[in-house]
């Protein structure tokens, strides 16, 4: 992967992941109350995903072209590391969607 092309993916997926987590603050108060604690740990976990894939992503611009072949697999390895927790996050926080709210005639 080019430097270019990890740059591009990288501000994709932060971009995807602010998105993801505006729409879920929105949704909070549709959450049943025994899953918001578990909600609320998801949802900061994905805030310091996309916070480190920031972080990383100012530390790789600042690494010369000529240099980019000697990180370019860590940085790979790093991208798919990110995108593996998302998507085992995104499934929890999806899981407590599911979970029903308790109806408010009883």
């Amino acid at each position: 992967m080019k430097k270019e092309e990890f740059k591009q993916k990288t501000i994709d997926v932060i971009n995807e992941l602010a998105d993801y987590i505006t729409k879920l603050e929105d949704k909070a108060g549709e959450i049943a109350d025994d899953a918001k604690e578990e909600y609320n740990d998801r949802l900061e976990k994905l805030k310091e995903m996309k916070n480190n894939l920031s972080s990383k992503l100012d530390e790789y611009e600042q690494i010369a072209d000529s240099k980019w072949d000697a990180v370019k697999e860590g940085a790979t390895n790093f991208f798919a590391s990110v995108s593996d927790a998302w998507k085992e996050n995104y499934g929890k926080v999806y899981e407590a969607f599911k979970k029903e709210k308790p109806s408010e005639n009883n």
